[in-house]
């Protein structure tokens, strides 16, 4: 019984684990080494078994994306609910905040509103944390809130040691409030992490862009001249033959300077890719909990995986330009 038991154990965890993003990133054909000239059944072969992947995952996205939206859209009704008994809003106000097209004066009636039924502030101190806010007071702004957080404490605190239903509120708040910062300070840790990765990936493509233009000006005024000659002059098959060398000499002379600084550039996005991984795991908890959190809810759907794979599909369609400056000669295409 016991070897049956772990048997399924097994199976269940092959099944789990070959819906992850690192074994849709083990299945990538191997990166190609910098080269100019390619035949069309290794290009072929490559984008075959790429393309088997990025197939794959975009079905499996595709299908559970659907799937954790159908789970967001039956919990909605009790969002709106909470929201409406945490912000006293009437039923009119939560269907105008729903409606896509609501202008912009009508939004700020509605938070304003909502902010004041939740913590008693008034228009002023509003516009006065607003203030705070555009000038980038961070001092202002946490001595303000302190100060709040004091005078409702005092105004809560009755003369004996029983606490208050008010006050008990309080507290339970300032407990939510701290798992919310530390929370979102983690999140905010994560997210900085994965932006690194990809901001240097960004601006190596920028720079690279750069260097694309410039190569691509510099072949189009070699070759232009010798594709003119070729159409319009009455050539033997021996001067055809030199400006066609010629043209292929330029060709590969843009693609020697060009490919491997692209190829390296993928190569280096890859390797740096795989460990986010765990990364993109993690953020996809702490996301939920903070949505949880922020709307009372006892838990926020996820698809534990669905942002790694996500993000792997991203990269393996990044990968398939890598040939993009490969030149396939005559005698080696199909």
């Amino acid at each position: 019984m016991q070897k049956i038991l772990s048997f399924l154990f097994m199976i269940c965890s092959i099944q789990l684990f070959s819906q992850t993003g690192q074994a849709y990133l083990q299945k990538f054909p191997s990166l190609p080494d910098s080269k100019c000239i390619a035949d069309t059944a290794e290009i072929k072969e490559f984008n075959f078994r790429l393309s088997e992947v990025t197939n794959q995952l975009d079905s499996i996205c595709r299908l559970r994306k659907y799937n954790l939206e159908e789970r967001i859209k039956h919990i909605q009704p009790n969002v709106e609910k909470k929201i409406a008994q945490d912000y006293d809003l009437s039923n009119a106000d939560l269907q105008k905040l729903k409606n896509k097209k609501l202008s912009k004066e009508e939004k700020k009636r509605i938070a304003y509103q909502m902010m004041q039924n939740k913590a008693n502030i008034s228009m002023e101190e509003i516009e006065q944390l607003k203030k705070m806010k555009k000038e980038g007071n961070k001092e202002g702004i946490q001595g303000w809130a302190e100060a709040y957080s004091t005078q409702k404490m005092s105004e809560l605190i009755s003369g004996d040691s029983t606490k208050t239903p008010e006050l008990l509120e309080i507290e339970k708040d300032q407990v939510k409030n701290k798992k919310l910062n530390d929370l979102t300070k983690e999140q905010s840790d994560l997210v900085n992490r994965i932006d690194a990765v990809n901001k240097r990936y960004s601006n190596k493509m920028i720079e690279f862009t750069k260097e694309d233009s410039i190569q691509s000006a510099e072949l189009k005024k070699n070759i232009e001249p010798l594709e003119k000659m070729l159409i319009e002059e009455d050539l033997t098959p021996e001067q055809r033959r030199d400006i066609e060398i010629k043209i292929a000499t330029y060709q590969f002379n843009y693609c020697n300077k060009l490919s491997p600084m692209y190829m390296d550039i993928i190569k280096d996005f890859r390797l740096s890719f795989e460990p986010l991984l765990p990364l993109y795991d993690r953020l996809e908890v702490v996301n939920a909990k903070i949505n949880a959190i922020t709307l009372g809810l006892e838990e926020w759907p996820i698809d534990p995986g669905l942002m790694q794979l996500e993000a792997v599909n991203g990269i393996a369609h990044s990968i398939a330009s890598i040939f993009k400056y490969t030149m396939i000669p005559p005698s080696m295409a199909e």
